[in-house]
């Protein structure tokens, strides 16, 4: 998160306008602790996990679903990009991961 803040800061906006989407190992616990770790520095929303949303007992699935694309109003599919902190875990055309990391700035 604080990467984060800086980064907008940095670029001149406020941080509280913005949202910062966690997804990966999530649980209860992890959860509350980073909410109240942004708690007025920053927006948080989670994504679902599979320990965050299994808590009946049973074995979980190990899955992943990952966006790769999106439809534009004109029913066009847009391919998408994912960055990581972990740069193995990018997803998308390779060309376009570079352009995006170019946009945000992101040197590795």
């Amino acid at each position: 998160a604080d990467k984060t803040i800086a980064h907008y800061e940095r670029h001149g906006i406020n941080p509280l306008f913005k949202y910062i989407i966690f997804s990966d190992g999530l649980n209860l616990e992890k959860v509350e602790e980073i909410t109240n770790y942004c708690k007025g520095k920053i927006g948080v929303s989670f994504g679902i996990g599979t320990n965050l949303t299994n808590d009946v007992g049973l074995k979980p699935m190990n899955i992943v679903m990952k966006l790769i694309g999106v439809q534009a109003p004109n029913k066009e599919w847009i391919p998408t990009v994912k960055l990581s902190d972990e740069h193995g875990k990018y997803t998308g055309d390779p060309k376009m991961i570079e352009l995006a990391k170019e946009f945000l700035r992101i040197k590795e």
